[in-house]
């Protein structure tokens, strides 16, 4: 008799670090642009977002789960040419590492900013000026830190408790604006206002981003390897499906909180053309008339607390990224993943303190790889989750193709169009 998962109870999964990669600065910023110049018209695009997201996540958890290793190695094994496996590997490689590190320069400097409106506010340039360099180079130790311990166990429980923090502090700050039904149903109806498309590409970008499919899938081969040595697989999914919707479904719920905080916020702008939102300090100013003294320390914390989840998940996915094609062990404690994580931090550190662009530069450069990359990697995603030969029966059914087909139809026009709108074409 098969010894099973304990069925009847469930835990939080890996799918929570996913949500903590995607809830960083670029996702608070976005969705704060998205409410604060077009109110709640564009809800619905978080929607689409997230849906997308629990689609392609549940693919790579489950091929985690089922083939035992990380996407990277099922992609290898698929493609039996070792002149393409090398090529197809290395440009995915490249593509991510080149992405993420574009990311961690904006989760450390928002992190950095949290920090900013926590203790000083409302002071000059120049205290601002010194003070960043410090708050960055802190941050990216402490993220190097807690991935050096080689205590996963301890990272992911310190993760979840930051999403958990982040999320009812966004969540908070949501409820005390009191925004009404009516808005809300409204900004579930699918309408793209005048010159908003920039947005809609935006909030998508922070929200189904390619590096997280290579992370969920290392990350449930870990978690549920032992379905390996007798356990159940059929249990072993649906756990990992269920952590995905919820864990997912999470994240959505504490974006569309942001972007409804903004658009109460911001509701007086709008009629004068709407707010443009330049730095995300902007964000707890404008919330004060709302939240009073509170909204400096909820907005404070809360763009800490994302900015770090993100500032470790994402160098950890990286390295899972790069050992999948290379063919490295599938563990953190690995000299090399620990390499790959650290030179992507050092990036981000490096990038934030002598480059001095604004998170809100970074993250549209690191949208541009991520619309670029995030169409063809769906595709092969897609193609892994249909190969018997690895996912025995647990292939993808005919809805879920359906699905991924038709969100990365959606994907693929996002990324002509950010191709159009970076080369002025």
């Amino acid at each position: 008799m098969k010894n099973e998962l304990p069925s009847a109870r469930f835990r939080p999964g890996p799918a929570l670090l996913v949500t903590a990669a995607f809830i960083g600065p670029g996702t608070v910023l976005m969705a704060s642009k998205a409410g604060a110049m077009y109110g709640t018209s564009l809800l619905w695009v978080i929607v689409f977002a997230s849906l997308a997201t629990i689609v392609f996540q549940e693919m790579a958890a489950r091929i985690g789960v089922v083939f035992g290793d990380g996407l990277g190695q099922a992609i290898a094994k698929l493609i039996e040419n070792r002149f393409l496996q090398f090529t197809v590997s290395g440009l995915v490689v490249v593509a991510i590492l080149i992405g993420n590190a574009a990311y961690q320069t904006g989760n450390i400097q928002g992190a950095a900013k949290g920090v900013e409106i926590l203790i000083q506010p409302d002071v000059d340039s120049n205290w601002k000026a010194t003070f960043q360099p410090w708050a960055i180079g802190l941050i990216g130790t402490a993220a190097a830190w807690l991935i050096l311990l080689n205590r996963f166990e301890l990272l992911q429980r310190a993760l979840t408790g930051l999403v958990v923090l982040m999320s009812l502090l966004f969540l908070s700050a949501a409820c005390l604006t009191r925004p009404s039904i009516a808005e809300i149903a409204g900004g579930l109806i699918p309408s793209i206002p005048k010159g908003s498309a920039w947005i809609l590409v935006g909030v998508l970008g922070t929200t189904v981003v390619p590096y997280n499919l290579f992370l969920h899938a290392s990350l449930a081969a870990r978690q549920w390897r032992d379905t390996k040595a007798g356990l159940d697989t059929d249990v072993a999914i649906r756990h990992a499906r269920l952590d995905t919707i919820i864990s997912v479904t999470l994240g959505g719920i504490v974006t569309s909180a942001i972007l409804l905080t903004a658009a109460n916020a911001f509701s007086g702008d709008r009629a004068t053309g709407g707010k443009t939102i330049s730095d995300v300090g902007e964000i707890a100013i404008q919330l004060e008339p709302l939240l009073g003294s509170l909204s400096n320390w909820l907005f404070g914390i809360g763009l800490f607390a994302a900015g770090l989840t993100s500032a470790i998940t994402a160098p950890v996915a990286g390295a899972y990224a790069a050992a999948g094609c290379f063919g490295w062990p599938n563990r953190l404690g690995d000299w090399r993943l620990r390499t790959v994580a650290i030179s992507i931090i050092a990036v981000g550190v490096g990038t934030g303190i002598f480059i001095q662009k604004s998170p809100a530069e970074i993250i549209a450069l690191a949208q541009v790889a991520n619309g670029l990359l995030l169409p063809v990697l769906a595709v092969l995603l897609v193609v892994v989750a249909n190969q018997t030969k690895l996912m025995d029966k647990q292939v993808n059914s005919r809805l879920v193709n359906v699905l991924a087909i038709a969100t990365i139809a959606v994907i693929f026009l996002v990324a002509i169009r950010q191709l159009k709108a970076g080369f002025g074409f």
